[in-house]
């Protein structure tokens, strides 16, 4: 088991520099984590052109090579169409994939990966998953996430990991999160720390600084943000958020701001690199996630390894995260004036905020990639080679 595929619908794409880069900066980091453990990596996924505005970063390990195929997907009927037309590209990917590897690590839910268990499975190869969705049911959950559940539960003959621990057995499914940084990275962040702690108890937290991070779109739910705060400018309440993330949804949350004066409140800060996002996290005080679904809340650990007080919508996923408020804090998605009320009583914290960022920064120290990827590939040889190197 020297040899890896990974089958991902990420989207790839080649720099100015001739580098394989993406603008998925975890996605990235996770791969290269994992492909460590490996002699060589081959990844299959979609490819498109680069352009100026991308936002990339690029591969440093030198093992990991790419088979790219066509970038698809959409609701459209004429976006299915080309799924279908795609399938003879892919089957040619996995072929190629095949050859150069022992064994495939497969990411859930896509496109890419239905058609890949079936040819996989036809020549018993070895694999494992990851779904990197909400393992638990959801209002108007695609039916294409049900049926890979359903194969992942039903048909997958390897090991499987989620993000759910009650769904954990001792046959073939694990748990695991879905991590952003290195322990070092954790380590970083001790200096600055300890300025955020003096800070909190001289109460000098006179214009609180907020974070929302993530695409913008339905699901990540910004707009529910966006009417909060309005509410709380409209009663003289004094703030700067930083909106870090692009979408779909990034006119209509523009046109929201100006049309409501917000412009030196509230600023869309764009797709960013991984240094900036970190320097973003490191000038807040507190993250806002009002986030509908989540497969793992990686946006809450992030704020956890920077000692930023999350404030998180009160779903399973994310209120495990917050330990009954140990670590975090949780609102109602019933109605903006939740979230309003939150903010209020947070920002007046004194005594109880320290506790708050040192319990989330002592569990963000073991939710690194290294334990993530050490995890992982101790789970598939305990699987395949009862605890053997393979």
């Amino acid at each position: 088991m020297k040899r890896l595929a990974i089958i991902s619908d990420c989207v790839h794409m080649y720099d100015a520099d001739g580098n394989a880069a993406t603008e998925n900066h975890i996605f990235r980091k996770q791969i290269e984590s994992i492909a460590a453990y490996f002699e060589s990596t081959v990844i299959c996924c979609p490819f498109i052109k680069h352009t100026g505005n991308r936002v990339t970063t690029a591969y440093s390990l030198n093992t990991i090579e790419f088979i790219p195929v066509p970038k698809v997907g959409g609701d459209a009927l004429s976006d299915k169409l080309k799924i279908i037309r795609t399938i003879p590209a892919w089957l040619r990917a996995y072929k190629m994939a095949s050859a150069k590897s022992d064994i495939v690590f497969m990411r859930f839910p896509n496109n890419i990966s239905i058609p890949a268990f079936f040819y996989f499975s036809f020549y018993h190869k070895k694999k494992f998953a990851l779904y990197t969705g909400s393992w638990l049911s959801y209002k108007d959950e695609p039916l294409t996430y049900r049926f890979q559940k359903w194969i992942l539960k039903k048909w997958f003959n390897g090991p499987v990991f989620i993000y759910t621990k009650s769904a954990v057995d001792e046959k073939k499914f694990y748990y695991t999160y879905s991590p952003s940084y290195t322990l070092i990275d954790w380590q970083q962040e001790e200096e600055q720390l300890a300025l955020r702690l003096q800070k909190i108890t001289r109460g000098s937290m006179k214009t609180p600084v907020f974070i929302a991070v993530g695409n913008l779109c339905a699901n990540k739910n910004q707009q529910f943000i966006l009417d909060a705060f309005l509410i709380l400018k409209q009663e003289g309440f004094q703030f700067k958020l930083f909106i870090a993330g692009d979408g779909v949804l990034k006119k209509s949350y523009s046109d929201f701001i100006n049309n409501n004066a917000m412009q030196g409140e509230v600023v869309l800060a764009g797709k960013q690199t991984d240094t900036a996002l970190r320097q973003l996290y490191r000038e807040a005080d507190f993250l806002v996630h009002a986030s509908l679904t989540e497969g793992f809340g990686k946006i809450a650990v992030e704020a956890f390894t920077h000692g930023v007080v999350p404030l998180l919508s009160n779903i399973p996923v994310l209120a495990e995260l917050a330990s009954n408020e140990k670590r975090a804090f949780l609102f109602s998605l019933h109605n903006p004036a939740a979230l309003v009320i939150l903010i209020k009583q947070v920002t007046k914290m004194k005594e109880n905020l320290p506790a708050v960022i040192l319990n989330g920064r002592a569990y963000a120290k073991n939710i690194t990639l290294e334990t993530f990827s050490k995890n992982m590939i101790e789970c598939v040889c305990q699987f395949f080679y009862d605890g053997k190197e393979a």
